[in-house]
């Protein structure tokens, strides 16, 4: 990775490297040669601050060219870069800056307030350099310190193949964020070996909105950086439906959640215009879940099945295609389960999602599907060069060159995580099925054990609830209870049209969540998503919330999946409340 940018830049010089849209008419669009130039200075820069090969240098922001070339400047000098993610509270960026030992941090002036604030909290910190803005007092002017440095190289420091290249710090679902100590020999294995499952072709754009401060952020632009692709940075999470169709990209990786509500904007639209509109989508959903099914079991689509499916597609999924950008290869989902419904259902539209697993500490990929294999309902099958298999308890574990060096100064949970013969404890439940496709079911330590003595998987059963139209998201509980309880929040959308029809006043979710009338419909769509599961797997109570988990209220990661222990502590009372009458 350090000579990547290098050779790129003098084999294709003026070719696009980035494209970053902030939706204010400032369009910033690199070459590999500007980016190069770029990182030349900044690595001056580093230089000049006493920064050396092995040193930890920690940069914060949002997704945009800076981030980027801060990230080329610290592979110039051999520095390991230590992402902070921008929505970290003052204390916890504190923690993760102090324990890394980070001499110098590199910030996006839209968050220098926060370092400004936690300053006395970081005392190995000897300097600031802030980009893109305002420079607060005390702080450096990246800017000014780059305009005045020589664009070519310094010299080149000695980095081998076991020295880190990275440290990410988990979001800590379970504790305390660990420091994920990462080699060049991690990534370069793993970009390798994913590449030879997936095909990304030279400058194939790749809209990239997951947060590069998160593993599977920066493994996409390991990926695209490798394979020559053009990165368009999406402006947001909340824009990318409005991204999709500018950047017109060739691949996405996302998390399920993006898909999940694309799943349900489209089925609300369907029934919303109701007629004519509806019985012609439904039709060509059910041609296009014939197709898929063919295509999974590797038959032709011939005769009159293919020219029913052209038909659908010109009058249907072509038109959803093109709100998606009308060249899309395939997505890519990652960093939670996907629900199998959703899969098939795009795959009938003609658009493929392409499941993958990994961690933080294998960064990022252990499985992937591939265009010619996947098997809907699984992650693929472990990376060519990659071992897994299934322990007695159902957990995960993993080997090869990909699996991380260590916890930084945490030798205990490294030992925890990493037995004497090599074997990774992902703390991840899954199964290997006869074809050699893995299928993840739960977090191990996520598992429900009902006081019936039932171990119940919360994301099967969350994923089960989140594909009515009305339900936003789904927290369930019941460790050591007799039965399982939820929390659900509402689709906003969805029940406010509802509530119009049904002449029901209120308009603010807080309100239609305490409604009886609106609790009332629910019970009875719960009571029939219940018929699809197991006795033990119902849910028998639930509470409706008015908002939904958010990164900045603290219940969800960067990769937006649940903070349980964060959810249990913040609404354990009502879970609790229903139970009392037992």
């Amino acid at each position: 990775m350090t000579d990547l940018l290098t050779v790129h830049a003098a084999t294709a010089p003026d070719k696009t490297a980035i494209i970053d849209d902030r939706g204010d008419g400032d369009v910033r669009t690199r070459t590999w040669a500007d980016l190069e130039a770029r990182a030349n200075q900044l690595a001056h820069v580093l230089v000049d601050l006493g920064v050396n090969a092995g040193q930890k240098v920690v940069w914060c922001g949002q997704n945009s060219v800076g981030v980027v070339e801060m990230i080329n400047a610290g592979r110039k000098v051999g520095a390991v870069s230590v992402p902070l993610n921008y929505r970290l509270s003052d204390e916890e960026a504190a923690y993760v800056v102090d324990h890394c030992d980070a001499e110098v941090v590199c910030v996006d002036a839209e968050f220098a307030p926060m370092f400004e604030r936690i300053r006395d909290a970081i005392p190995t910190v000897r300097e600031i350099l802030v980009f893109d803005g305002v420079v607060p007092a005390g702080m450096l002017d990246c800017d000014r310190l780059v305009g005045a440095a020589p664009t070519d190289p310094p010299p080149a420091p000695e980095v081998a193949a076991g020295v880190g290249s990275t440290m990410i710090y988990t979001s800590g679902t379970t504790g305390p964020p660990k420091g994920v100590v990462i080699l060049h020999s991690n990534v370069a294995f793993d970009v390798t070996a994913t590449r030879s499952v997936c095909s990304f072709p030279k400058g194939d754009i790749m809209l990239l909105f997951l947060p590069l401060a998160h593993v599977l952020g920066r493994f996409e632009h390991f990926l695209s950086f490798d394979a020559m692709a053009v990165t368009a940075f999406a402006r947001g999470v909340q824009t990318v439906a409005e991204d999709l169709p500018a950047v017109r990209p060739h691949i996405m990786v996302s998390v399920p959640r993006l898909y999940e509500k694309f799943y349900g904007a489209v089925l609300a639209k369907v029934h919303e215009e109701g007629g004519l509109k509806k019985r012609i989508f439904l039709w060509a959903l059910s041609v296009g879940r014939e197709v898929s099914i063919r295509k999974q079991r590797n038959e032709p689509v011939t005769g009159w099945l293919s020219v029913k499916f052209s038909l659908a597609d010109r009058l249907v999924f072509g038109k959803i295609r093109g709100r998606l950008g009308g060249r899309l290869r395939f997505f890519v989902s990652g960093g939670a389960p996907l629900a199998r419904e959703i899969a098939e259902f795009f795959h009938a539209m003609g658009i493929l999602i392409l499941e993958g697993y990994g961690l933080t500490e294998t960064p990022s990929v252990v499985s992937a599907q591939s265009m010619d294999q996947f098997k809907f309902g699984t992650v693929g099958k472990p990376l060519p060069g990659t071992e897994v298999r299934i322990a007695s308890d159902g957990e995960i574990l993993i080997r090869g060159p990909h699996v991380f060096k260590e916890y930084y100064r945490n030798p205990e949970a490294t030992r925890e995580a990493i037995d004497p013969e090599g074997w990774f404890h992902s703390g991840d439940i899954g199964t290997l099925d006869a074809d050699g496709f893995l299928r993840i079911t739960d977090r191990k330590k996520d598992i429900i054990v009902t006081s019936g003595g039932k171990n119940v998987a919360p994301q099967n059963v969350e994923n089960v609830l989140k594909n009515d139209k009305f339900v936003s998201q789904a927290f369930v509980y019941g460790d050591r209870r007799k039965y399982l309880t939820a929390l659900i929040t509402l689709s906003g959308e969805d029940i406010v049209k509802w509530a119009e029809q049904n002449d029901i006043p209120e308009r603010d979710l807080v309100l239609l969540a305490r409604n009886p009338r609106v609790e009332a419909m629910m019970r009875s769509r719960v009571d029939e998503i219940n018929r699809q599961l197991a006795t033990f797997e119902q849910v028998k109570k639930f509470v409706l919330l008015g908002a939904d988990f958010t990164q900045e209220t603290g219940e969800l990661t960067p990769t937006l999946k649940v903070k349980r222990k964060v959810v249990i502590r913040k609404y354990g009372n009502l879970l609790d409340a229903l139970y009392e009458k037992d």
